[in-house]
């Protein structure tokens, strides 16, 4: 399962929801729904996280052979 977010179109509420990546759903705002409105939202685009290493060298300390 991958999680997404989605914005309201009415509100611009922001709520995260769980699904496979095939899967269409179209998720309502619940907040406009008990007011009596009805928006619908749309997937927010994402571009994923990075990978940052901190430190002297990941591949110096933890990789490398060590001469005896």
């Amino acid at each position: 399962m991958t999680t997404y977010d989605y914005k309201c179109l009415g509100c611009n509420k922001i709520e995260e929801f769980q699904h496979g990546m095939n899967k269409k759903i179209d998720p309502q705002c619940i907040e406009c729904y008990r007011s009596g409105k009805e928006y619908h939202m749309v997937k927010q685009s994402s571009c994923g996280a990075g990978i940052h290493f901190k430190g002297s060298g990941f591949y110096e300390t933890d990789y490398k052979n060590k001469r005896s």
